[in-house]
């Protein structure tokens, strides 16, 4: 959906006929990007919508009244401070560009203005007084985000830089004749009118553009005279507010945009007429918005399931290897028992030793590999650890082989539902289904972490036992993880000597140690984003945070601790 000049243009023009003299009586704010202003007029009230998204940044009145979350944001009890009881005395549309200024004023107050700058990701919706001062945006920038124009309270607004670009609804005739005279008398490429359109004039996106090229073309080329005409054209147009909504839909009938003028670029079967811009992109954004989150939520479930199961396609993995590891566990033991039959035999460093197998009545005589750090006996109990450890794995592993096949059949399934679901409904409960059978983890709200972590790179993980995890990203975030985020008693844990991850398991709500099980799956967070992390065995400490301390002057995530233990995490298993 393109939201551009030509649209605002439209837009504009019928809020100036209904709203234009309406008092604020309510400011609803419904997230962070999005606003409803309720203006009554004598025999009417309107909603009068604005979002500064990102991606739909929009204004128009709607029919809807949207939810509001408990608490209202800090925006929004600006706004009711300083806006509401106001009346709007005009509307500005600045340079037809996709610019709005809302002028407000009451008798004997200063007048405030809200300005709603359409601009993709740096869309926004700020107040000024009319001194243009800041008083309270949507979005704050500041000079970590642009040096040049910042928007915080108590600055002076700095309006979007001035792109010299023509307004048309200022085009005189013969400056246009001379702005074509550049151009082929006959014919131009397409494209380049195309390139032309809007780096000339303000407000024309590629949409437009397109239009105008598409009604002035020929057998496929441009005709200048035809450009000259349908510039003119939409000249009137907008200065008369002569437009002639249409909803345009999709080949499958699904609402697709919505322009204040019948299109060239779609058959006339698929654009609808309206009489007002207005309701017609109410009823485009209820449809279009429902549609985007339907496959937003669809894409995120359909990346979790396919992520979850490629975690249990290499957790079986591990498994089959377990196995396949078991049936060689009595080869361990005998080779350890022959070793210890022939410690004097050995030399010490050897990196392998030729051994009579007297365990095989053919008693033939075997390489047995050894770590030349370690000495004969040490060698010895390595084979008889591999083989306690094969022994015990196998008792479990064929148990945990039928869980994982159970998991990966049922999350196959889940991404069918999920593919085939028509509504967000269906896509909420089953990820609530998933989550609750530990199939899935726990989403975690983003702004509480936003809030809680100060913006700091700290994941977090809750275990299906509702363990929670945290762990920091780089060397600023296991500061502040550790420093300002994790309690005494909360469990510590990092890679021994090695530099990586400050992992914490934070034990508040919990009564009792932490199970085995979260504290090993900790260790392997240590492990895996680590230096080690390539290794086949890392050691990962653990303790309590009160026995961890920051050196003063120390660098960034540098800690020294004390009462450690600790776990030998294997990464190939």
């Amino acid at each position: 959906m393109t939201y551009d000049g030509l649209v605002l243009a439209a837009v504009v023009a019928e809020l100036e006929k209904l709203v234009t003299g309406g008092r604020i009586q309510k400011v609803r704010q419904h997230n962070d990007t999005d606003i409803t202003l309720e203006i009554r007029r004598p025999g009417h009230t309107y909603l009068l919508f604005i979002s500064a998204d990102a991606r739909f940044p929009r204004i128009y009145l709607t029919a809807s009244i949207l939810p509001v979350p408990h608490q209202p944001p800090n925006f929004c009890m600006v706004l009711r401070k300083h806006i509401e009881g106001l009346f709007v005395s005009r509307l500005e549309q600045v340079g037809f560009d996709r610019v709005l200024r809302l002028h407000l004023k009451a008798p004997g107050q200063e007048e405030r203005i809200l300005v709603l700058e359409i601009m993709g990701k740096h869309s926004n919706l700020i107040l000024i007084d009319a001194q243009e001062r800041i008083l309270g945006a949507a979005k704050h920038i500041g000079s970590s985000v642009s040096r040049y124009r910042q928007v915080i309270p108590g600055r002076q607004y700095i309006p979007p830089p001035a792109t010299g670009k023509l307004d048309i609804r200022m085009l005189a005739e013969d400056t246009l004749s001379r702005l074509l005279d550049k151009f082929p008398k006959e014919a131009a490429d397409r494209e380049i009118v195309k390139n032309w359109l809007m780096e000339t004039f303000s407000g024309f996106g590629p949409f437009l553009a397109e239009e105008i090229s598409a009604r002035a073309c020929v057998e496929g080329a441009v005709s200048v005279d035809k450009v000259h005409n349908e510039l003119l054209a939409l000249r009137d147009t907008v200065c008369k507010s002569d437009y002639l909504p249409v909803l345009i839909t999709s080949e499958r009938g699904e609402a697709f945009a919505a322009y204040p003028v019948p299109s060239v670029q779609f058959p006339a079967d698929r654009q609808h007429a309206r009489s007002s811009i207005n309701e017609t992109l109410d009823t485009l954004f209820r449809s279009l918005i429902t549609r985007t989150e339907l496959e937003d939520l669809r894409t995120q479930l359909l990346t979790a399931i396919r992520r979850a199961e490629g975690s249990r396609v290499q957790a079986l993995k591990s498994v089959e290897r377990t196995i396949a590891e078991s049936e060689r566990a009595e080869g361990y033991r005998r080779i350890g028992d022959l070793l210890l039959a022939n410690l004097n035999a050995i030399e010490k460093g050897a990196k392998s030793v030729r051994l009579i197998d007297y365990f095989d009545p053919d008693m033939p005589e075997i390489e047995v590999e050894l770590d030349e750090k370690l000495t004969p006996q040490q060698n010895a109990e390595r084979y008889f650890k591999r083989y306690r450890k094969a022994r015990d794995a196998a008792a479990t592993a064929e148990a945990r082989r039928s869980t994982i096949l159970q998991e990966i059949a049922l999350l196959k399934s889940a991404k069918s539902e999920a593919e085939a679901a028509k509504s967000v409904e269906p896509l909420k409960a089953l990820r609530e289904m998933l989550t609750d059978q530990a199939l899935l983890r726990r989403e975690v709200a983003l702004e509480k972490q936003d809030e809680e972590f100060a913006g700091h790179r700290i994941r977090r993980i809750i275990t299906s036992e509702g363990w929670e995890i945290l762990y920091g990203e780089n060397a600023a975030a296991n500061d502040y993880l550790t420093q300002r985020v994790a309690r005494p008693n909360d469990v510590w844990l990092h890679a021994r000597a090695i530099t990586g991850a400050h992992v914490i398991i934070r034990t508040a709500g919990h009564s009792g140690n932490v199970p085995k099980n979260v504290l090993l799956e900790a260790a392997t967070i240590a492990a895996r984003n680590s230096d080690a992390k390539h290794s086949s065995l890392v050691p990962v400490d653990h303790t309590l945070r009160k026995y961890v301390r920051k050196p003063r002057g120390s660098a960034p995530g540098f800690v020294t601790y004390r009462n450690e233990k600790t776990i030998d995490i294997s990464l190939r298993n």
